[in-house]
């Protein structure tokens, strides 16, 4: 799926507004889409590559992003190759959130499938349940 298409889509979740879409909403950082309610932010990016190091530094920036009085989740949805599928790109990430752990208040990295967050060229309706059974979570242990 195209940047453009993805940042056009009707992402939603319950009590949560638009909060950006694909602009600045930290010096330097732009995600492709974003969700807020009062201090809680959803954060989407979409990738349709195989680069893991694409992967670390979203999970990166959302990290820093998510400090002080903000917390949240990250939504990586991604396009499924046979090098690189959901599970794959999970089980790289672990690590790398253990260690950001510590320093950030970044809560659950759900990793998706494009196939299955966009049936239809619909997204799913974020935190809710047919979401959660399509995407694999990676939680965060002892998030301050």
């Amino acid at each position: 799926m195209k940047d453009a298409v993805f940042k056009n889509l009707l992402h939603r979740a319950k009590g949560y507004e638009r909060h950006s879409s694909g602009g600045e909403i930290a010096k330097g950082y732009k995600p492709d889409y974003s969700l807020k309610k009062g201090n809680e932010f959803i954060i989407l990016e979409c990738d349709t590559g195989t680069s893991r190091k694409g992967y670390v530094g979203a999970v990166t920036k959302a990290s820093k992003f998510l400090t002080g009085e903000k917390n949240g989740v990250l939504v990586l949805v991604m396009k499924e190759k046979g090098n690189t599928t959901v599970i794959q790109i999970s089980n790289h990430l672990q690590p790398y959130l253990e260690w950001l752990r510590p320093l950030t208040n970044l809560k659950i990295v759900f990793v998706i499938a494009i196939d299955h967050y966009c049936p239809d060229e619909e997204p799913l309706e974020l935190l809710e349940q047919v979401f959660y059974k399509k995407s694999t979570k990676i939680h965060i242990t002892n998030v301050r």
